[in-house]
This record gives structure tokens, C-alpha cells and sequence, in this order.
């Protein structure tokens, strides 16, 4: 199923009848965690932020794909021999056909990275929410049936913002 199940909470009461919910539900306290004012910091809740997780795919792949670009511009530049600028010699044309290569390696990075989503999809960083006063309870780590309980659990709470992760490595 998931690796991770976080409900976003308005307020610290609703976080704590949240968490004590899910331990009345089975779920040990070693797979449970509360991030927010007075428990853990928006620091240790980057291994799960999908937003966090999307910037550093993006510039992973920019990363890689960027000299590789500019590698396939030269070599494309000295096999077709095709003049970006005529007139001002090999040397030139080679390094613009360098710099253009970079620049659609950068672009693809981007959009094969999820740049797109990132840029399209409104998602707030939970570091952000925790910032902003919110309280997030995170189940991590337990296995499909507990998962699947402490769903069920928050459902019956009527939690509007709950959240399944998979684990990014």
C-alpha cells in the first residue's frame, strides 16, 4: 500500500485525539509520530514531503542531463557541421551549439524530473503547514494491515486531509 499515511490537523487537541485514536486502533507508538508546535520539527518531515521530494527529482535530473546536453550540442554541431552563426568560425558555432544542447538538456531534466508538477500542482511544502500553526500525525512504516487499520481509523474520524507516500528510494 503505502509507506507513509499523514493526516494534516488544524489544531494540537485534534492531533493528540488523532494519535491516542490510531494507538487505541493497534498501532505502536514506534509507527507513529507527531509533527507541530511542541513535537517533532518541520526538519525531520522531509523524507516525506512529496514537494521536497519533487524539487530534489528536478534538480537531480537537470544535474545529469545538462552536461550530457551539452556533449550531444557539440557532437551534433561537428558531425552536421549546421552554422548557428555564420561567419564567425568552428570554434564559436561549436560552443553555441554547446550552449543549446545544455539548454534543452536542462529542459528536459525539467520536465521529465516532474518540473511540470511541481510548478503546476499548488502543493504546500509540510514544513510550511507546520509553520502556519497545522499539525501533521504521520503513521510510517507499518505493514499493509496496519496501514490499512489506521486509514479506516482516520476515516471514521472524519479527517478531510489524509495523504499515502511511497517511500522515494
Amino acid at each position: 500500500m503505502a509507506d507513509y499515511l499523514v493526516a494534516t490537523l488544524g489544531d494540537r487537541i485534534q492531533a493528540e485525539a488523532v494519535y491516542v485514536a490510531l494507538q487505541k486502533a493497534g498501532l505502536p507508538e514506534s509507527n507513529l509520530s507527531i509533527f507541530g508546535t511542541g513535537y517533532k520539527t518541520s526538519e525531520a518531515c522531509d523524507r516525506f514531503d512529496p514537494a521536497l521530494i519533487a524539487q530534489n527529482q528536478v534538480k537531480r535530473m537537470m544535474f545529469f542531463l545538462l552536461p550530457l546536453g551539452c556533449l550531444g550540442g557539440v557532437i551534433f554541431y561537428q558531425s552536421i557541421r549546421l552554422d548557428v552563426l555564420p561567419g564567425l568560425g568552428r570554434i564559436v558555432n561549436s560552443v553555441m551549439g554547446g550552449l543549446l544542447g545544455a539548454t534543452a538538456g536542462a529542459l528536459g531534466g525539467f520536465i521529465t524530473g516532474g518540473g511540470l508538477k511541481v510548478r503546476l500542482d499548488k502543493t504546500v511544502p509540510y514544513a510550511q503547514q507546520l509553520q502556519s500553526g497545522k499539525y501533521l500525525v504521520v503513521v510510517q512504516d507499518a505493514d499493509n494491515l496496519k496501514m490499512r487499520q489506521a486509514n479506516r481509523t482516520l476515516m471514521t474520524l472524519n479527517i478531510d486531509k489524509v495523504a499515502f507516500y511511497e517511500r522515494p528510494d
